[in-house]
């Protein structure tokens, strides 16, 4: 696998695991151990396709809940 950002090239177990970006996909979030950039891989086909950045999410919306609390709010 080669990072998106330094062009590190390794074995995909040689990037630091973070944490699985979705339960019913197979993108995950590992770190460059080079740059320490964090990067998004699917895992399926074992290739970084992007750094994520704070707030960014290259997997999708989780479960279409975002906002209800606001639209709860917003009906009293």
């Amino acid at each position: 696998m080669k990072c998106t950002e330094c062009g590190f090239e390794a074995p995909v177990e040689k990037f630091r695991y973070l944490y699985n970006a979705r339960i019913d996909a197979p993108i995950s979030i590992r770190q460059c151990t080079q740059c320490q950039a964090w990067i998004a891989v699917d895992e399926l086909k074992g290739v970084a396709t992007q750094k994520v950045g704070p707030g960014e999410a290259p997997w999708g919306k989780s479960a279409g809940i975002e906002g209800l609390a606001e639209d709860v709010r917003g009906r009293s």
